[in-house]
């Protein structure tokens, strides 16, 4: 299980990796366009450039903010009950229910990266296959489904997650 986890973690920090350096690539798209634009020198294709770097720039976070334990999550409820087993109990069902949204969202994504590469689609303006950007996201929301079941088996186990900690994961 130590194993697993430590591949995992470094699974989500390769994610990590590669969103920072899309939201950086970004960044100097933005700039580059506007110094540009202030010379009267038209970019083309800046917008559909940014929307393709959307793409692992987000999917890639959601991986590491579950891994990290830096998701949203509303505990009023379960911060209540007493029993510790219980608690994690019932934390690592609604994480396990969670996952499943997830999943779903998996499935749908694989099935569109198909059709659509299977049409040869293209960004508009700059003809850059949209494919490689389908197929990333896919990894990336497997990769958030996988840390998403880790996580429910380690609550099952009665083991506490980051947010227990935290949100401390160097443990």
């Amino acid at each position: 299980m130590k194993t697993f986890e430590t591949l995992l973690r470094r699974l989500c920090a390769a994610a990590a990796f590669v969103g920072v350096a899309a939201i950086l690539s970004l960044m100097a798209l933005t700039v580059i366009t506007v110094i540009f634009r202030a010379i009267s020198i038209a970019f083309p294709g800046t917008y559909s450039l940014s929307e393709l770097l959307l793409i692992p720039a987000v999917s890639c976070a959601l991986a590491y903010a579950a891994m990290q334990g830096e998701h949203t999550r509303v505990t009023l409820f379960v911060d209540r009950i007493r029993s510790r087993r219980l608690r994690l109990g019932l934390e690592g069902t609604m994480t396990f229910l969670g996952s499943l949204f997830w999943v779903a969202i998996a499935w749908a994504t694989i099935k569109e990266a198909l059709r659509r590469m299977a049409q040869n689609e293209l960004s508009p303006i700059i003809n850059v296959p949209v494919a490689p950007f389908r197929w990333a996201m896919a990894a990336a929301i497997i990769l958030l489904c996988v840390v998403l079941m880790f996580q429910a088996i380690r609550l099952w186990r009665g083991e506490e997650t980051e947010d227990d900690r935290g949100g401390d994961y160097t443990k």
